[in-house]
Parts: C-alpha cells; sequence; structure tokens
C-alpha cells in the first residue's frame, strides 16, 4: 500500500480517537465482496486482536459488510446491542466481557472501487460506551475523513492526472473523446480502445480524427506528447 495512503489513513485514526475518546484503534482493509481483509495498522491490545480473528469477527455487529448500508458509513456497538442487532448474546459474553471491551464504533472509508479501509475506535472496560453526541461527530468527521481520501487517491492516478491536464489543455474535448485520447495515447490499438469503450472500431477512428481536430494535432505520436508531457 502507497505510503502517502498509509500516513493518511493513521492520522485519520488518531484524529478520530482524540475526537471520540476512543483508548485504541485499529485500520483494517475490506475487499470488494464487504468483509474485513487484514488490520493494517493498529494501537490495540494484541491479545484481543488476536482473538477478535480467531472467529469473533464474523458474530461482530460491526463487521463491515453489517454497516455497509449505514448512512455515512459510521456505526456504534452499544447502539446496536440496544438495538437487538445482535442476534448472539455469545459476542458479549464471551469476547466482549472477557477482553475488557467496552463499546466500538466504527467508520467505512471508501478508497477506491475494490477496496475500503475500516476503522475501528475501541473502548476498554471499565469506560461507558459512546455518547449519541460523540457518534455524531465522528459521523460528521467521517465526511471529511472520505474527501480527503478521495482527493489523495484521485492525485495519485497517473490515469487522472493526465485526463485532468487534456482537460484543461483540451477543454474542447468531450468525455468521450478523452477517454478514447488516453487510451491512444497509451499505446493501446484502436480495437483493443474500441473494445474498452464499449463501441466499434471504426467509432474510435471517428473520435480520434474529432481529437486531432480540436487539438491542432496530425497523428498518435504528437496526442501521446499532448496527454503525456
Amino acid at each position: 500500500m502507497r505510503e502517502s495512503l498509509a500516513t493518511t489513513a493513521r492520522r485519520i485514526a488518531s484524529v478520530a480517537q482524540e475526537l471520540v475518546g476512543a483508548q485504541r484503534w485499529v485500520i483494517y482493509s475490506v475487499g470488494p465482496d464487504g468483509h474485513a481483509g487484514e488490520v493494517l495498522w493498529a494501537q490495540e491490545d494484541e491479545r484481543r486482536c488476536a482473538a477478535y480473528f480467531s472467529g469473533y469477527h464474523l458474530e461482530d455487529p460491526l463487521a463491515p459488510h453489517r454497516i455497509a448500508a449505514t448512512p455515512k458509513g459510521v456505526a456504534c456497538l452499544s447502539q446496536r446491542l440496544a438495538s437487538g442487532a445482535d442476534p448472539q448474546a455469545r459476542y458479549r459474553r464471551e469476547f466482549m466481557q472477557p477482553y475488557a471491551l467496552s463499546d466500538a464504533l466504527d467508520m467505512l472509508l471508501p478508497v477506491n472501487p475494490s477496496m475500503s479501509l475500516g476503522v475501528s475506535l475501541l473502548r476498554d472496560a471499565p469506560h461507558p460506551g459512546y455518547s449519541r453526541t460523540q457518534v455524531q461527530a465522528l459521523t460528521d468527521f467521517y465526511v471529511l475523513a472520505s474527501q480527503l481520501l478521495a482527493l489523495q487517491e484521485r492525485e495519485a492516478s497517473p490515469e487522472t492526472g493526465a485526463r485532468a491536464r487534456l482537460a484543461q489543455r483540451c477543454p474542447q474535448l468531450t468525455g468521450r473523446e478523452l477517454d478514447i485520447a488516453l487510451a491512444v495515447a497509451g499505446g493501446m490499438p484502436n480495437k483493443l480502445a474500441a473494445r474498452h469503450a464499449g463501441m466499434s472500431p471504426s467509432t474510435v477512428k471517428t473520435h480520434l480524427h474529432s481529437i486531432f481536430r480540436k487539438c491542432g494535432i496530425a497523428n498518435r505520436s504528437q496526442l501521446a506528447r499532448l496527454v503525456l508531457g
């Protein structure tokens, strides 16, 4: 994982920890299937973390696939337990109580279409559970954190940067023309570019002629220099 993303994620967790008064935090990957992948970074008791992933994570009311549809991607463990979202008392009896977990606040932060980050903010017993004010504070913070990650991801993407440059240099290009220009400038032949764009090679050729005319260039080499230069 990129170091810039790692640094940003840890900073987000640190700020969130101070915001809601958590004792510990864990950041984990979430795959496109909505399930937790692996712990990436943590300020957490190793014994409790190991116990959680020994099987209790499957019963967690805050498992990512269970809170993915939650507004703002934020959910509170104590609120879910109180609302009856904990069908198995075993999670509370065999995990929370023996491992001194008072409460947890989780938020899911989208990074790109294939990955999200889960951030768990943990309260150790005997500290009280999170208040509704603290849950709302994290919900507000979630919006800012999501925007920060999205901005960083866009800036880190070479394709996004190239698209932005070309759009600035040739503002007359349509969105579809930008797609074709980026594909062709990257070395794609017309047939492959057509397959990726869901159109015929002849339509790609028509778009290319329009791109050349609008950008004042004559061939693919000049297009590559315009896009990548």
